[in-house]
């Protein structure tokens, strides 16, 4: 493993540096957030715009949610890495391996939901003050979603937010699918290997079914899918919709604004790997 500078953080990077590969994972969505944060905050954290107490704390909902969505960048590419190097450890008993992929697996899914739950909160970027009081309270892009569909409340966002929800939305609900099945109604994955690779399902009702309550994302004609291409797909799906928003918050915020709009990249001690199977894995 090479020494590194940087065991887990966050950089300011340069065009030639902005991509996806080796040592960083590079995003337009995460380069708007922090752009916004470091025009409006100190690096202690404090205000260093004049506004409404109600506004800041709105401001304060953003910051948090900043936080959050770097931490769950990051909790993705350690989770993954985890998950690779359980799934060839051959050393592993076959059932503890199972029992530990499970435990990843819902770790995984939990983190693409969280991703896009904070979108919510990055919507409130563009918004003017207006917007903002008629804005919905509960904080769920789910919730979002609704409140865009409603013909009342169409010239409460602006026309490019509300494109950008409903083309994310078959995607979130077979994330929402997943987790929900998972954490609230207590279904198990199921795990078998076949010639040395790794298959999953999530039996409908008991665990001999023959059916599978995971969305068909590969179209496949098998009741069980294999797991690394399965989040492949999930998982390259969630980062092109999290960047197609990105590009819609910039275009937003930044055609008329004083906000000044630099590049940012995580990187952290598993990044090469996760951007590996991102990148290497493109026939999924």
């Amino acid at each position: 493993m090479k020494n590194r500078l940087i065991i887990k953080g966050t950089i300011l990077t340069h065009s030639e540096s902005f991509y996806v590969g080796e040592e960083l994972f590079s995003s337009v969505l995460f380069s708007v957030i922090n752009s916004w944060f470091y025009s409006n905050y100190e690096n202690n954290g404090n205000l260093k715009v004049n506004i409404s107490t109600e506004k800041a704390r709105e401001f304060g909902k953003i910051k948090s949610a900043i936080n959050g969505f770097t931490e769950d960048l990051h909790n993705l590419s350690i989770n993954y890495c985890l998950f690779k190097e359980i799934n060839e450890n051959v050393h592993i008993n076959g059932q503890k391996s199972n029992l530990y992929i499970s435990v990843i697996l819902e770790n995984l899914f939990t983190n693409l939901r969280s991703l896009y739950d904070f979108l919510y909160h990055f919507v409130k970027i563009v918004l003017s003050e207006k917007e903002l009081k008629q804005y919905p309270q509960k904080d769920s892009i789910n919730n979002l979603i609704n409140f865009s569909k409603n013909e009342n409340n169409q010239d409460k966002l602006p026309k490019s937010i509300i494109w950008v929800l409903d083309n994310i939305e078959s995607d979130l609900n077979d994330i929402k699918k997943i987790r929900d099945n998972i954490i609230h109604k207590g279904k198990d994955f199921l795990l078998t290997r076949k010639e040395g690779v790794l298959f999953m399902r999530v039996p409908i009702k008991e665990t001999n079914s023959n059916d599978n309550l995971l969305p068909n994302i590969l179209k496949s004609n098998d009741i069980d899918y294999n797991v690394e291409k399965y989040l492949n797909k999930i998982i390259k799906t969630t980062l092109k919709n999290i960047e197609d928003f990105g590009v819609i918050i910039h275009n937003e915020i930044f055609n008329n604004s004083e906000i000044q709009f630099n590049l940012y990249s995580i990187s952290n001690y598993c990044i090469d790997e996760f951007n590996e199977f991102l990148i290497n894995k493109n026939s999924y």
